[in-house]
């Protein structure tokens, strides 16, 4: 059986794994990567100086970590707390920062220790419309659009929420409804928020649910979903729609390059929809399952982000083979992010408990 905490690290390690693995055919037909990389695709990283580069799915989805700690010291410490929803805005805006500002030298105030990275300086092939969305004075809501993009960034980064909040602690329906949100902060359209309730929901239920196959989870995920959303969101049928597809084609003989392609996954619902594809074809197997989500002709880094998620979370780092994590970029810090999701704030006021890293981290927002 794998602990809980392993299953936490996994999940992150797994997406920003699959993530750099896509990144490398970010802009390749399935045709190209079988002409540069031979039949079977491409199998390991294009390292650069030693590192396997990361996209901004993964660098957002450190902010995701960075902003729920935020919050939850936020209100361990001062006893007053604002909806998590947020913190992940304040976040993600110190994210944008990176992305104007050369170093973090000129990025001004920051509630993020993330925003201390030299390495986060960089943009790695952002989405124009969270750009946009996190420039404007107001970010989006589920009720209040920011635009009517559907793009997989919103359900790249959501992994965290469903990593960090226990059902055992906070009603489920709110933390699928926190995914959403979450997206609808830069992605307006339901197809582009609703896939992170979703993934939210399948997350927490791997985590902290009994051990179950994923076909099991899937199906308990979907009947939530269309309990908490179809009465306000006709998009959740087109959601179903694909997901008894992926239901449908994981049980073909058919070869994933070619089944994906066809979809051509290139939205945060098409993106939902194969990863649990790629879970089905090939359940418990990291190493097989996201070669398979990478190969194709898609957004390859949305799809290998999603699928190493949901891959990472049920093996755990135990399952995920060493050369996917030994040359991954940012991996000290991930890892550190994951440790401080599974350990929650040690800090309280009322119990008079304190951590010096914890509050130079969380209340200092330095490191």
């Amino acid at each position: 059986m794998v602990r809980k905490q392993d299953q936490i690290y996994g999940c992150l390690l797994g997406a920003a794994a699959g993530d750099a693995l896509g990144f490398c055919v970010e802009d390749l037909t399935l045709a190209d990567i079988r002409e540069k990389y031979g039949p079977g695709g491409i199998q390991g990283y294009d390292t650069v100086n030693g590192f396997a580069t990361i996209s901004s799915h993964t660098q957002l989805s450190m902010f995701t970590a960075n902003g729920l700690l935020f919050g939850a010291t936020r209100g361990a410490t001062s006893g007053v707390m604002a909806p998590y929803v947020q913190y992940l805005e304040a976040a993600y805006r110190d994210w944008s920062k990176t992305q104007h500002y050369g170093s973090w030298k000129n990025r001004g105030k920051c509630y993020s220790w993330l925003c201390s990275l030299e390495e986060l300086y960089s943009r790695r092939n952002p989405e124009p419309a969270v750009l946009y969305a996190l420039e404007r004075p107001h970010a989006g809501t589920i009720d209040e659009p920011v635009n009517r993009s559907r793009g997989p960034n919103g359900l790249a980064r959501c992994a965290p929420i469903g990593l960090f909040l226990s059902p055992q602690e906070t009603p489920p329906f709110e933390i699928s409804l926190l995914g959403a949100e979450s997206a609808a902060l830069t992605h307006g359209d339901p197809l582009g928020f609703l896939p992170a309730a979703y993934l939210t929901d399948l997350l927490s239920r791997i985590v902290y649910g009994k051990p179950e196959s994923f076909r099991s989870i899937l199906k308990k995920t979907r009947t939530a979903m269309i309990r908490q959303f179809e009465g306000r969101f006709s998009q959740v049928h087109i959601i179903e729609n694909s997901l008894d597809w992926a239901e449908a084609a994981a049980d073909t003989a058919a070869a994933p390059g070619e089944t994906l392609s066809q979809q051509r996954p290139t939205d945060a619902s098409s993106i939902l929809a194969c990863a649990c594809y790629v879970c089905l074809k090939y359940p418990g197997d990291y190493d097989r399952g996201i070669v398979a989500a990478v190969n194709h002709s898609g957004l390859s880094s949305a799809l290998g982000a999603v699928t190493g998620a949901l891959l990472g979370a049920q093996v755990g780092t135990e399952g995920i083979p060493e050369f996917y994590l030994e040359p991954l970029e940012l991996r000290e810090p991930m890892t550190e992010l994951a440790s401080d999701l599974f350990q929650g704030c040690p800090m309280s006021r009322s119990a008079r408990l304190f951590d010096d890293q914890w509050e130079q981290k969380y209340i200092q927002c330095s490191y």
